[in-house]
């Protein structure tokens, strides 16, 4: 018995030496392995979101004709138009693009050298120059202009091009060096402040909107009961249109095209489709997702699936004719719209 206690005192002791060293290797060694784990490592920046960039609206509610009662009530100044001490070459249908003051307020700031100044807003501006009637996006780290690099299907895609951008040098730093030696080493690694502006709000769309072909169940040759045996057949049997056909035939001695037994099978899928996307899944707090290409007729599509991991149950989908991020979106909205507030 003395043995026995002696080694379970000398386990004991080990055990709280690993422990030990444990503390002290995770505190006092940082491992490289460490620095550049899944979380860290420039080669998975781009399945980052950055933070949204900063908005700048030149766009104003207030005209000349307000502002210049405004001045006269509120600072005593009364704003005429200019008095010319010669011809002046500025077409008459210009207007000052931020309050829309017409040429008897505006004036030459630079001489000849096209900038034009208005006196009820102070506002200098050339007669191409169109930024007061838009919105500019700028990047949030180091608040250059965004500058838009490509034009999307369904978004168009901003880049921070500043090279001192803290951001940029940050990113820049993680790459080791003998990978930005190789060819088009920067351009493996997502490093520049990138935004993309969608065009087209997912977020208004109905989800529960049925295709064009949808038919009604107002049946004119034939009964439920034939759908239900057609059903029966083409989808829980497997079997083809033309084969169901030819059962329905030889079984029951029903004649029916096969064209109607797809038009069955599209009208019974159109009208379960809503109780199948509103179902109250009990969902969990981990999703997952995935995405797939499908065949139908010939034709590949693409499938994305939206799944809680625990129950395996399907949240969201979305079958689309191209790999945008549109029907992503718009299946990600059809999962969170389950979560209960």
């Amino acid at each position: 018995m003395d043995i026995i206690l002696y080694l379970l005192t000398i386990i004991q002791y080990l055990y709280q030496l690993n422990c030990w060293l444990l503390n002290f290797i995770c505190r006092y060694i940082p491992l490289k392995q460490w620095a550049f784990d899944d979380s860290h490592s420039p080669k998975y920046q781009k399945y980052k979101i950055d933070e949204l960039p900063l908005i700048t609206d030149f766009r104003q509610d207030w005209t000349y004709k307000e502002l210049i009662p405004y001045f006269h009530k509120r600072y005593g100044k009364k704003i005429c138009p200019i008095k010319r001490q010669s011809e002046c070459d500025i077409p008459e249908e210009c207007s000052c693009p931020r309050c829309q003051a017409p040429k008897p307020y505006l004036y030459k700031n630079n001489g000849s050298k096209g900038q034009l100044s208005c006196k009820v807003c102070d506002a200098k501006f050339s007669q191409q120059d169109n930024r007061f009637s838009a919105i500019k996006l700028r990047c949030p780290h180091c608040g250059n202009t965004l500058v838009p690099k490509k034009d999307r299907k369904f978004f168009v895609l901003h880049k921070c091009v500043n090279p001192k951008c803290p951001y940029y040098l940050h990113n820049l730093k993680k790459v080791e060096p003998e990978h930005l030696n190789e060819a088009y080493g920067k351009n493996k690694y997502k490093l520049h402040y990138i935004y993309r502006e969608f065009t087209v709000d997912f977020f208004r769309m109905d989800l529960n909107s049925l295709p064009k072909n949808a038919s009604s169940l107002k049946f004119s040759r034939h009964n439920a009961h034939v759908m239900g045996l057609c059903l029966t057949l083409h989808v829980n049997l497997g079997l083809s249109l033309r084969k169901t056909s030819q059962a329905l035939k030889d079984l029951y001695n029903i004649r029916i095209s096969h064209q109607q037994v797809a038009n069955y099978a599209r009208t019974a899928a159109l009208v379960i489709k809503p109780f199948v996307d509103n179902y109250e899944y009990k969902t969990g707090t981990t999703f997952i997702a995935d995405e797939t290409y499908i065949k139908v007729r010939g034709i590949k599509g693409y499938i994305w699936f939206i799944m809680d991991a625990v129950s395996r149950s399907i949240l969201g989908y979305q079958v689309s004719d191209n790999r945008g991020v549109g029907p992503c979106i718009l299946a990600m909205r059809m999962a969170f719209r389950k979560l209960k507030q």
